[in-house]
């Protein structure tokens, strides 16, 4: 399979986690400890505090209205054997199937046995719900 199908084919598993709010799942498909620089200063999470945090960002998308998540791979490339980056398109659609926020995320994957996050840059998904008045 193409590095364009393996992730994503990882993504699918991803966006599903999310849409069946299983946080601990979705946590799973991130290394033991993830990485996140952002406009506001660099931080990482072990595991168990980011399976807490995708707790809390489930709330926050519910309170939004987000009843569905959509992401699709725009890019993707190896960058060494078996680290790759990806570029998705986030689309977070209401009960309406209206799209609540919109915006695009890059994520570094690592593959050990599976391929998993190892960094993420969620500048555009933080412009894109500032913009509508909602702080992550």
């Amino acid at each position: 399979m193409s590095i364009h199908g393996d992730v994503t084919e990882f993504f699918g598993a991803y966006v599903d986690a999310f849409n069946r709010d299983a946080a601990a799942a979705l946590s799973e498909l991130w290394d033991e400890v993830g990485l996140f620089p952002s406009p506001t200063g660099n931080f990482a999470m072990e595991r168990e505090a980011f399976r807490a945090h995708c707790v809390g960002l489930m709330e926050f998308y519910r309170q939004q209205g987000v009843v569905r998540a959509e992401a699709r791979v725009l890019s993707a490339s190896e960058l060494f054997p078996n680290v790759a980056q990806a570029r998705l398109v986030w689309r977070m659609h209401g009960q309406e199937a209206d799209i609540v926020a919109a915006w695009e995320h890059v994520y570094i994957l690592r593959r050990s046995d599976r391929w998993r996050v190892s960094l993420t840059v969620a500048d555009g998904e933080m412009a894109a719900w500032a913009a509508k008045g909602a702080w992550l």
